[in-house]
């Protein structure tokens, strides 16, 4: 007798679904006068943090994408990973010919890898507290005895409130308890649970307080804020190939395309780095402190 066929691909995993729906966005964005006719040309890959959903992450960032393909006129390769750890690793391995990354991971592949700073975004980077509007919180002090949700350890947001924590002296076991979640949202539907006293998101995620409209959520306080999240170019762009892209990337703020580009990702605007401005002593001894 014949049993039921087995399948035997095993079941899939959350986590490796979300891996294999981030793979899913390497789907080459082509010049629109590109020829079929033409010879195959490598694509540009860019990489993007998973600060969101792989999926949203693909909606938001193919325009981009595409408007790059044209000013470097060969397909460009849009990225991410379903997980810090996983970007990571695909920085540190090169996978990645430009990349948007928070200035902690820069530091983290800045000394092992040849990657180069090109442009930031506008707005500094600070960790925002957010809590219910009736409870009274005006700083990491109020804090004492009770959790904070932050996202995931290799978040910029998760790192920033860390470092204040130490500084304030109230990371020990008589202070304030980080709760990690894998997403900005899980971290304010702990708040709305009462699972955590408040959440810490980045400035630019607090469009999605009005996702919760049955409790009342506003922003407390803010971390110490840091230069921004930025992109970087690998050196074997050469300096032709990365100078080209930071003056694409610093002219979108003066041309409509450009505007609507950041509009779409609620950005003020991308301004050029300053020397020094991310000098990896200085992020590596704030990690290490």
């Amino acid at each position: 007798m014949i049993g039921p066929a087995r399948n035997p691909r095993p079941a899939l995993t959350r986590r490796r679904l979300l891996d294999r729906l981030a793979l899913g966005l390497g789907a080459a964005a082509v010049p629109r006068h590109a020829s079929s006719d033409l010879p195959t040309i490598a694509p540009l890959t860019f990489g993007v943090f998973p600060y969101l959903p792989a999926l949203e992450i693909g909606r938001q960032f193919g325009p981009m994408a595409t408007a790059l393909a044209r000013v470097v006129e060969r397909p460009v390769s849009l990225q991410t990973k379903g997980g810090f750890p996983a970007f990571l690793a695909a920085l540190l391995e090169a996978r990645y010919d430009v990349a948007l990354l928070h200035p902690f991971l820069y530091a983290d592949v800045a000394a092992i890898q040849d990657y180069r700073p090109l442009a930031r975004l506008q707005e500094d980077l600070a960790g925002v507290i957010v809590g219910p509007a009736a409870q009274h919180i005006a700083g990491f002090a109020d804090l004492r005895g009770q959790t904070i949700a932050v996202p995931p350890a290799l978040s910029a947001v998760a790192k920033l409130v860390a470092l204040e924590l130490q500084r304030l002296g109230l990371d020990g076991p008589d202070g304030v308890t980080l709760a990690h979640y894998r997403t900005k949202t899980a971290c304010l539907h702990a708040v709305v649970a009462g699972r955590t006293s408040v959440c810490a998101l980045p400035g630019f995620a607090l469009g999605q307080l009005a996702k919760f409209p049955s409790v009342a959520l506003e922003a407390k306080f803010e971390t110490t804020a840091i230069p921004g999240i930025l992109f970087v170019g690998h050196g074997r762009l050469r300096e032709a190939g990365l100078r080209q892209l930071e003056r694409t990337l610093i002219s979108w703020n003066a041309s409509a395309e450009g505007r609507r580009l950041l509009a779409r990702l609620g950005w003020r605007g991308i301004v050029p780095i300053v020397p020094g401005e991310y000098d990896t002593a200085d992020l590596r001894q704030a990690l290490d402190r």
